[in-house]
C-alpha cells in the first residue's frame, strides 16, 4: 500500500509495481548466477566464470554512460531501456552456444544492471523530494527485498519440479519480468524535467565537487561491506569455520526477510537524524559485525559457531538497514537537478567497483590470514564513518538535514 503522502505523486503505483516484478524475476536468477548460466548454456564452469568476469568489466562503463543519457533525456526513459535490454538478454540465454555469445549476452545483462541504479535513483529523485523522497526510497527498498526473497523461493520450486529444464524456464520468466516492469513504467507519469544548467555540464564538473567526491569515496567502503554476505561469507564459513554450506541459504534468507521488514521502522527511527550521522552510525554497527565474524572463529566448532555466524549476520543486517535509505537520499539531494544523472552514476559506480574488487580481494585476504579481511573492512568502514561526520557541514544543508526536520 502506498503511503498517503505519496498518493498524489504521478507514477508511484506503476513504478512500485514495476520494481516489485523486476525484483521477483531477479530473485529467480541471482542466487544461482554461475550455476544458472552453466546449466542454461552447457558451457564449462571455467568459461562461465571468464565470461561473467569480462561482462562485469564491460559493465563498469555503463554507469557513466547512463548518467549522460539521464541528464540528456530523462531517468524514466533510461530505466525503461535497462528493463528492455535485460529482457532481451535473458530471452537469448538459452540460445548461447559459445564463449563469445556468452560474453555478449552477459555484458548486456551487466550493462542493464549497472545502468538501472542511477536511472531508478534519478527517477525517484524526480518524482519526489524531502521527506516524501525518503519514504519512496524506503518503499522501493522494501518492495524489492520482499520480491527478491519470493523470487528465490520460486526459483527453488521451479528447479525442483522441472530439473535442468527449470533453468531455461527461469531465464524466460526473468525476461518476462523485465518486460512487464517496462510496461508498468511506461504507464507511469513523466516527472517535470529539471531546469537546464547555465554552466557547462559534464563529469568534469561532478569531479570538481570535492565534498561529493569525498562522499563517493566513503560510500565505496560501505559497498564493500555489502558484498560480505554474497561473496566473502560463504568462503569464510565453509573453508575457515567448517560449517555446512546449507547454512548460507538460511543466513541469506534471514538477511533478506529482515531487510524487507525493517526498512519502514528504521526509517521512522532515523527521521530526526542527519543523514550523515545516520550513515556514520551504520558504519559503527558494520564494524561490530566485522569484529563478530572474526570472533566466531575462536568459538568451538558446531552449534557455537553457527550461533556466532547468526549473531554476526544479524548485526550486519542492522548495519545495512541503517545505511541504505540515508545513503540513497543523501546522494540524490546533494546533486544539482540538472546533473543528477551524472552525480548518481558516479555514486552508484561504487557498486560496480565493489563487484570487480570483492571476489579477488576478499579471497586473497582470506587466503593470507582470515582475520585480515575483517580487520581491513572494519578499518575502511570506520574511516568512512569519520569522513561522513566531517562532511556534515560541507555538503548542501538540505541534503544533510534530517528527513523529518
Amino acid at each position: 500500500m502506498v503511503s498517503p503522502s505519496l498518493t498524489g505523486l504521478a507514477g508511484v503505483r506503476p513504478f512500485l509495481a514495476g520494481m516489485f516484478v523486476d525484483a521477483l524475476g531477479s530473485g529467480l536468477y541471482v542466487p544461482l548466477t554461475l550455476l544458472f548460466i552453466h546449466e542454461v548454456t552447457g558451457l564449462p564452469m571455467t568459461a562461465v566464470g571468464l565470461g561473467v568476469t569480462v561482462a562485469a568489466v564491460v559493465g563498469l562503463a555503463a554507469n557513466p554512460v547512463a548518467g549522460i543519457l539521464i541528464d540528456r533525456f530523462d531517468a524514466r526513459r533510461v530505466l525503461v531501456g535497462t528493463y528492455l535490454l535485460r529482457a532481451l538478454a535473458f530471452a537469448a540465454y538459452p540460445f548461447v552456444d559459445g564463449i563469445a555469445a556468452l560474453i555478449v549476452v552477459a555484458a548486456l545483462v551487466a550493462v542493464g544492471d549497472r545502468a538501472y541504479y542511477p536511472a531508478s535513483g534519478g527517477y525517484v529523485s524526480a518524482l519526489a523530494d524531502g521527506t516524501v523522497r525518503d519514504r519512496l526510497y524506503t518503499l522501493v527498498a522494501t518492495a524489492r527485498n520482499v520480491a527478491f526473497g519470493l523470487g528465490g523461493l520460486l526459483s527453488a520450486g521451479v528447479i525442483s519440479l522441472a530439473g535442468v529444464t527449470g533453468f531455461a524456464v527461469v531465464a524466460l520468466l526473468n525476461a518476462a519480468s523485465f518486460t512487464v516492469a517496462a510496461l508498468c513504467l511506461l504507464r507511469s507519469g513523466r516527472p517535470a524535467p529539471a531546469a537546464p544548467s547555465r554552466q557547462p555540464v559534464g563529469y568534469r564538473q561532478v569531479l570538481a565537487d570535492r565534498p561529493f567526491v569525498t562522499l563517493v569515496a566513503a560510500e565505496q567502503a560501505y559497498t564493500l561491506i555489502h558484498m560480505v554476505l554474497p561473496v566473502a561469507l560463504p568462503v569464510y564459513a565453509v573453508t575457515v569455520l567448517d560449517v555446512p554450506p546449507a547454512l548460507m541459504g538460511v543466513l541469506y534468507a534471514i538477511n533478506t526477510v529482515l531487510v524487507a521488514a525493517g526498512q519502514v521502522p528504521v526509517r521512522r527511527w532515523q527521521r530526526h537524524s542527519r543523514r550523515t550521522r545516520a550513515m556514520a552510525l551504520s558504519g559503527l554497527v558494520m564494524m561490530l559485525a566485522c569484529a563478530a565474524y572474526a570472533a566466531t572463529a575462536a568459538l568451538p566448532a558446531g552449534p557455537a559457531r553457527v550461533g556466532g555466524l547468526l549473531a554476526a549476520t544479524l548485526v550486519l543486517t542492522l548495519g545495512e538497514l541503517l545505511h541504505t535509505v540515508p545513503s540513497w537520499a543523501l546522494a540524490a539531494a546533494a546533486a544539482p537537478p540538472a546533473l543528477r544523472g551524472r552525480y548518481l552514476a558516479i555514486y552508484q559506480q561504487t557498486w560496480a567497483v565493489a563487484a570487480v574488487l570483492a571476489p579477488a580481494g576478499f579471497a586473497a585476504l582470506l587466503g593470507a590470514a582470515p582475520p585480515l579481511l575483517w580487520l581491513a573492512l572494519a578499518v575502511l568502514v570506520g574511516l568512512a564513518a569519520l569522513t561522513l561526520l566531517r562532511l556534515t557541514h560541507r555538503l548542501p544543508a538540505d541534503a544533510v538535514a534530517a528527513p523529518g526536520a
